[in-house]
């Protein structure tokens, strides 16, 4: 038997975790969700744009942040996607693959950190927990940039820990909290604040020394947020904007900076606690009612783990002693700072649902332990395990339908058609529904860079969200019938029939056209 054989025997049961991790992750991750969401097809086109041009959409060369639609989306989902165009072309299930494989990685890295920190036990629990989770499974299968943001911060985390001991990890803790930054911009406040208050937290315990070690990892932090700090000085009008051939720091169009502000504090509030309550932001592709983000009565062990961390900081507070549970107190406690000054939905909220998630894991096993009963244990392990089931089987089966009017489902398709009777059509413009953003129809067209910033024209420029007018023969026009072809959606479909238009339907999409 070999030393692999060996070690899966006496690690089936991670094996087993893991399989339904990369079973519910991977599975028809072309079809499922159905249609690029338009921040995902902007991720994707981007990606394509600078492998195959070596520009953005913009012209900018390898920006440090993508100006997309005018304010701007973070740079490393895109980057992470181009060896997958490179080799597959430019698709859903290559856009989406590094966000489908970083959240596998996830789960064996929770593993690993509830073992480094805990026990055995309790690290095969953590890691069952997020395999079944829903907001991970739909969260690792779809491309959005703020997706991939708790990835990155857990690994952080994990060789940050590891650092503790091994002085060499934190070298390595450095380059992913840097790496975190071009996920998301919210992520610009959490990881000063959370480093910060963590590290006074372990100097006051001797756990981290002034040597080589720290220095380098300060350096290397300080290196890969120096183009985010150029960036935001940038934007601020303190400097101009940077153009080579190698990097570029753009200005764009509307910088966002603002939307961090104490206006609406209350209506922020009620935002937060409707995704932590109700697990839902009414936005189908990061929650599924009836499920929620962790199932909904799994309300109950987020509490009770909530409050079984407070009672371990609070005893360990008063022995004067360190302990692990510190490190999400203040986790949690700066997201809900940053939560208050800033409107919260699920994919804002990423990096806090990783630390809500850790509540449940503590909750559910504390629950499962106090009776001191293994079927309690066991017990528990089922209602999850038969909601996960649940889960896949309305994800797989009701989802799709549910959803493909809003994701434009059969566009890629219609579109393709368009392009077929525009060949032989007079009239060679081609109208697109409001419905039907212009970044999904680049990424479904692949449509060459240089003549979409060419012939691109915006209806509301300067604007913090452009809406393109129109660019090359696509125009966004449905509203003033003329002899014309048209990629409409369903809801549209009797407004053409009724003005003599020929429909050919795709899905939640149609081709209308007068025939000649």
């Amino acid at each position: 038997m070999s030393e692999l054989d060996k070690w899966i025997k006496r690690n089936w049961k991670l094996c087993f975790v893991m399989l339904v991790a990369i079973v519910s992750r991977s599975v028809l991750l072309g079809k499922i969700p159905c249609g690029v969401h338009a921040d995902e097809a902007f991720a994707g086109y981007e990606a394509y744009s600078i492998l195959n041009y070596g520009t953005d959409s913009w012209g900018y060369a390898f920006p440090v942040y993508l100006t997309t639609w005018g304010s701007g989306m973070s740079v490393l989902e895109s980057f992470l996607m181009i060896p997958f165009i490179r080799l597959g072309g430019l698709s859903l299930i290559t856009i989406r693959l590094p966000q489908m494989i970083m959240g596998i990685i996830s789960v064996y890295i929770v593993y690993l950190l509830f073992n480094r920190i805990a026990d055995p036990k309790k690290a095969l629990w953590a890691a069952t927990m997020i395999a079944v989770c829903p907001w991970h499974i739909m969260m690792s299968r779809w491309g959005l940039d703020a997706n991939l943001a708790p990835a990155f911060i857990l690994l952080a985390m994990y060789f940050s820990i590891l650092g503790l001991s091994k002085e060499k990890y934190l070298l390595v803790s450095a380059l992913f909290w840097g790496l975190s930054l071009y996920c998301y911009a919210l992520i610009w406040l959490f990881v000063p604040c959370f480093l910060f208050f963590s590290i006074l937290y372990c100097i006051k315990y001797h756990k981290i020394r002034v040597s080589g070690y720290t220095a380098g990892a300060i350096v290397i932090l300080f290196l890969l947020a120096m183009p985010l700090l150029l960036f935001v000085g940038v934007n601020m009008g303190l400097l101009p904007e940077i153009r080579t051939p190698y990097i570029s720091i753009p200005s764009l169009v509307q910088f966002r900076g603002d939307e961090l502000n104490s206006t609406h504090i209350m209506a922020n509030i009620k935002d937060l606690l409707r995704i932590y309550i109700k697990q839902d932001d009414y936005n189908l592709m990061s929650s599924i009612p009836y499920f929620g983000l962790y199932y909904l009565y799994s309300l109950f062990f987020i509490l009770a783990g909530g409050y079984d961390i407070l009672k371990t900081v609070h005893h360990n507070v008063k022995q004067n002693k360190f302990g692990y549970e510190m490190f999400l107190v203040i986790w949690i406690v700066i997201c809900i700072v940053i939560s208050l000054f800033r409107s919260m939905s699920v994919y804002r909220a990423n990096c806090m649902n990783l630390a809500i998630l850790f509540l449940m894991i503590r909750g559910s096993y504390c629950i499962g332990q106090a009776f001191k009963s293994p079927r309690i244990q066991q017990g528990i392990f089922a209602v999850y395990m038969g909601s996960f089931i649940l889960f896949m089987g309305y994800y797989f089966t009701i989802y799709p339908n549910t959803i493909k009017e809003r994701q434009m489902a059969g566009a890629k398709e219609a579109l393709e058609y368009a392009v077929e009777i525009q060949k032989e059509h007079t009239d060679g413009v081609i109208h697109i529904t409001s419905k039907l953003r212009h970044p999904q129809v680049l990424f479904y067209m692949e449509y060459p860079v240089d003549l979409y910033m060419e012939t691109v024209k915006w209806k509301n420029y300067p604007a913090r969200w452009l809406e393109a007018e129109h660019f090359g023969d696509f125009w966004w026009n449905t509203e003033n019938l003329t002899d014309g072809i048209y990629v409409i959606c369903r809801e549209e479909i009797a407004d053409f029939e009724n003005a003599g238009y020929h429909i050919t339907q795709f899905d939640a999409c149609a081709v209308a056209f007068r025939e000649e």
